[in-house]
C-alpha cells in the first residue's frame, strides 16, 4: 500500500576532530621550551539504517485489492514484499497493521434483514474483515509455520504486532540483506452471508526496521 513502510533511520554524519599535543620541557637554567603539534585529521562516520519495501522483482509495492467477495465460493490470494536493508547497520524487523477500519457503505434490503449496523452505517460498522482469514509467512528458512494467523476485524487490530513478537522472535536483517514477507488471505463461502454486502476493510501494513546494538 502507499503507506506500507515506516522506517527508523540513523542519519549519516561526519565529525572531524583535531587533537593538539603539548610537550613542555625545562632546562637547568629554567629556560622554557615549547613545541606544539597537531595530529592528523580524525574522522568518525556514523552508520546508516534504511530500508526499501518492494514487490517481487524489484517492483514498487502496490495496493492490495480483494474484489467481488460473494460472487464466487472462495476468494483467496496473496502478496509478497521484499524487505531490503540498504543501510550499513543491521536492523531488527517487525510488522504490524495500522488504521484498520471496517466500513459499512450502505445497506440494501437483504442486508438490512440480518445486519443490525444498518441502522447507523458508516466507518467502523462493517463486518467484512471478520470473514477474511489472513496468515503471514517469512522466508528465512527458520519459520515454516505462519508467524501471524488472524482475521481483519476491528478487534484484531493489534494481533499482527503481538503475534509477530511472540512467534517470530528477533528477525535481524544485516546490512545489505534481504527478507521476503508474505501475506495470504482466504474467505470461505460458508463464512459470510448478506451482512457483508457493500462492506469494505481498509488498513495499512507497517514494516519497522530498528537498529540492532552491536
Amino acid at each position: 500500500m502507499d503507506k506500507m513502510h515506516k522506517e527508523k533511520k540513523v542519519i549519516q554524519s561526519i565529525f572531524i576532530i583535531s587533537f593538539t599535543l603539548a610537550i613542555v620541557g625545562f632546562t637547568l637554567t629554567q629556560s622554557l621550551f615549547r613545541d606544539s603539534e597537531t595530529s592528523d585529521t580524525s574522522t568518525f562516520v556514523v552508520g546508516t539504517l534504511d530500508m526499501e519495501v518492494l514487490g517481487p522483482g524489484g517492483k514498487a509495492a502496490e495496493t492490495i485489492e480483494v474484489l467481488n467477495i460473494g460472487s464466487s465460493g472462495v476468494v483467496s490470494g496473496g502478496k509478497t514484499w521484499v524487505i531490503k536493508n540498504v543501510g550499513t547497520l543491521p536492523g531488527e524487523l517487525t510488522m504490524g497493521i495500522e488504521s484498520l477500519s471496517n466500513n459499512e457503505n450502505g445497506c440494501n434490503e437483504p442486508e438490512s434483514l440480518v445486519d443490525s449496523s444498518c441502522e447507523n452505517p458508516g466507518a467502523g460498522q462493517g463486518e467484512l474483515g471478520a470473514v477474511v482469514a489472513t496468515q503471514v509467512f517469512i522466508q528465512d528458512g527458520n519459520h515454516p509455520d505462519p508467524i501471524i494467523s488472524s482475521n481483519l476485524s476491528n478487534a484484531a487490530a493489534n494481533q499482527y504486532s503481538l503475534q509477530w513478537h511472540a512467534n517470530a522472535g528477533t528477525i535481524t536483517i544485516p546490512a545489505g540483506g534481504v527478507l521476503e514477507v508474505s501475506l495470504q488471505w482466504t474467505t470461505e463461502a460458508q463464512s459470510f452471508e448478506n451482512e457483508i454486502q457493500s462492506d469494505s476493510v481498509i488498513f495499512d501494513v507497517i514494516f519497522d526496521l530498528q537498529q540492532v546494538l552491536i
